[in-house]
C-alpha cells in the first residue's frame, strides 16, 4: 500500500499535547484531526482522539485511552433519557478479555424488536453456570416452555408445587442398559428406549 501524504499537514500544540490536521497514524490511515497528549507520559498506549478518512474505518472516530475512559452525562435529562448509543446498521459489541462487564441500574430492561421468526432472540450462553437470585420469578410463552439437562433437574421448596395443565404426562427415563431392558423400561415404549440410548452414546462421544 502507497503511504499517504499530507499536503494540508497543521499542528498546534507544546510539549504535553497537540491538536494535528491532515496527518497518518502509525497504520498509514490518513486522519483527518488528531488530539493526542505527548508528554509527560509513562503508558505504552498513546493518548488520543482521531477522525480517520481513509482505509477500511474510514470516516470512525478512533479512541485510545490508556487509563479509564469516563464519560459522565445527566444532570439535565431530555425526557428521561441522559445517553443514547444509536447504531444504524450492524452489531454493538461490548469486549472486556480479560474482565467483567456490570450493567447496574434502578430497573433494567432487555427487549428484543424483530419479527418473531428469524429475528427478535434473547441469547444467552455461558460455558460455567448461570446464576439467578430474586425475590420473585415469573415466565410466560405464547407457545410453548422447554427444559432439558444431561444429567438431573431439581424443583425444590420448602412450600407447594401446583401444576394446572389440560394433560399431564411422566415419562420415566430410559435404562441406560440393554441387558436390562430389551423391550424399554418403566413407561417407555421401545422407540422411546432407543432415543434415549441414542443420546446417551451421542453425549459420551462428544
Amino acid at each position: 500500500m502507497a503511504k499517504n501524504t499530507c499536503p494540508d499537514y497543521n499542528r498546534f500544540g507544546n510539549t504535553t499535547g497537540e491538536v494535528v490536521l491532515d496527518t497518518v497514524d502509525k497504520r498509514n490511515n490518513k486522519m483527518a484531526v488528531m488530539i493526542r497528549r505527548i508528554f509527560p507520559s509513562t503508558f505504552k498506549r498513546a493518548q488520543y482522539i482521531g477522525l480517520q478518512m481513509s482505509g477500511e474505518l474510514d470516516g470512525a472516530i478512533n479512541v485510545s485511552a490508556p487509563s479509564v475512559y469516563n464519560v459522565r452525562c445527566g444532570e439535565k435529562p431530555v425526557d428521561g433519557v441522559s445517553a443514547i448509543t444509536y447504531a444504524e446498521n450492524g452489531d454493538i459489541i461490548l469486549f472486556a478479555p480479560r474482565g467483567r462487564i456490570r450493567i447496574m441500574a434502578r430497573d433494567i430492561d432487555l427487549i428484543s424488536t424483530g419479527n418473531g421468526a428469524d429475528t427478535g432472540f434473547v441469547n444467552i450462553h455461558s460455558n460455567s453456570a448461570i446464576d439467578m437470585r430474586t425475590g420473585e420469578m415469573k415466565m410466560n410463552a405464547s407457545d410453548r416452555i422447554g427444559m432439558a439437562a444431561e444429567t438431573k433437574i431439581n424443583l425444590n421448596t420448602t412450600g407447594e408445587v401446583k401444576v394446572s395443565a389440560g394433560g399431564f404426562k411422566v415419562v420415566e427415563a430410559p435404562d441406560v442398559s440393554p441387558i436390562a431392558s430389551l423391550l424399554g423400561s418403566g413407561s417407555n415404549t421401545p422407540i422411546q428406549f432407543a432415543q434415549g440410548l441414542a443420546k446417551l452414546i451421542q453425549s459420551i462421544l462428544g
